[in-house]
């Protein structure tokens, strides 16, 4: 259940998104996404009996990428919801119409794609102002050519008015028959960690982006356009979800980093990880580079983990690119980072938490 953009998230030195790779681990949070969840899954009531008869059955609730249910004659269907809300996700001095609807479709669609399923539908609930209602038109179209484009037309919604722009897009999908959901549940001690494409992308393009608007005439380069594409119009990793739901032992996609993310899969597997620094595709370079593949988020890439072989096979078979970052461990290890001279150390529960728009810690500013 994840995000959409962020204009707080930047690899600079001195903003919110930038972290230091060292340091002790930061404790369970007290506050943020991660605690509010929590709060919320301990009030909830109790998932009803498996039931029978015609209707679909519940089998897997919250705290996952998406619900699931198994559907009467057999099939699996995918459930999942995300929010795109101005100032929190998108900053309309950044981000155009058009990229605010395909970025939050992207990001919705990614849940689906994270448990190794397709998109099938999808529903949106649009809040805008009334002065803004050509804005909100030029973002349901773009919402609507996204979600076709990843084979998930837009099937229904709802429009309200409200004080800024909100999109809330709500996907329906389904399981391979056969094929096991990819879960984040599942890592085993001895498994390899795998990403499926480069990171850190996402946020470099938006402090691209955010010193484009500073300076009006400031040009790009290829490789900075890139980056920023990687922001504006991010790409759900469908193909490779659906290659390696049968061979992973567990995945999600990165939507708040590596650093984060990583500390999830591992709290809801009951293990420990190591990252190897030398092993990350970096889309930028340097420090800059890896503090944003570890904390910046928006990257939509898959991270797995499964046994390097049956993982690697699986990923020849369906022709897409799968990088080993590291390896699961046992609990009492923690999750740490392997710098490239051998030495390791603490890898901070640290990226991006759209409940304290952006800042991992209260104290944080």
């Amino acid at each position: 259940m994840d995000k959409a953009g962020r204009p707080a998230v930047t690899a600079e030195a001195g903003s919110p998104g930038a972290r230091s790779v060292g340091g002790d681990p930061d404790p369970e949070p007290s506050t943020g996404e991660d605690r509010l969840l929590r709060r919320i899954l301990d009030v909830l009531p109790a998932l009803p009996g498996e039931g029978g008869g015609q209707a679909p059955r519940l089998i897997l609730g919250p705290g996952d990428d998406a619900a699931a249910f198994t559907m009467p004659g057999g099939g699996t269907l995918l459930l999942t919801t995300d929010a795109a809300e101005e100032g929190v996700h998108f900053d309309r001095r950044l981000h155009l119409p058009r990229a605010i609807g395909r970025r939050a479709v992207a990001a919705a669609v990614s849940d689906i794609a994270a448990m190794g399923g397709r998109p099938a539908g999808i529903l949106i609930s649009l809040v805008a102002p009334p002065s803004a209602e050509t804005a909100a038109a030029r973002i349901a179209e773009a919402a609507a050519e996204r979600a076709a484009e990843l084979g998930a037309p837009l099937v229904g919604g709802n429009i309200t008015a409200g004080e800024r722009i909100g999109l809330h897009v709500a996907v329906a999908g389904t399981g391979t028959r056969g094929v096991p959901l990819l879960r984040r549940r599942g890592a085993k001690p001895g498994d390899a960690l795998f990403v499926t494409g480069s990171l850190g992308g996402a946020a470099l393009g938006l402090a691209l982006l955010r010193r484009r608007a500073e300076e009006e005439s400031m040009p790009l380069d290829p490789e900075e356009e890139a980056l920023v594409a990687r922001q504006l119009d991010p790409a759900p990793r469908l193909e490779a979800g659906a290659a390696l739901a049968g061979a992973a032992h567990a995945g999600m996609d990165i939507s708040d980093g590596l650093a984060l993310d990583l500390h999830r899969l591992a709290a809801a597997s009951g293990v420990g990880a190591c990252v190897e620094e030398a092993r990350v595709p970096l889309a930028g370079t340097g420090s800059r580079g890896l503090e944003a593949a570890l904390f910046g988020g928006e990257d939509y890439e898959l991270l797995i983990a499964g046994p390097p072989g049956e993982v690697g096979a699986a990923a020849r078979r369906a022709e897409i690119r799968v990088i080993q970052v590291g390896r699961v461990t046992g609990a009492d290890k923690g999750i740490r980072l392997e710098r490239a001279d051998g030495v390791t150390e603490p890898l901070p529960r640290r990226g991006w938490d759209s409940w304290t728009g952006g800042r991992r810690n209260p104290e944080e500013t």
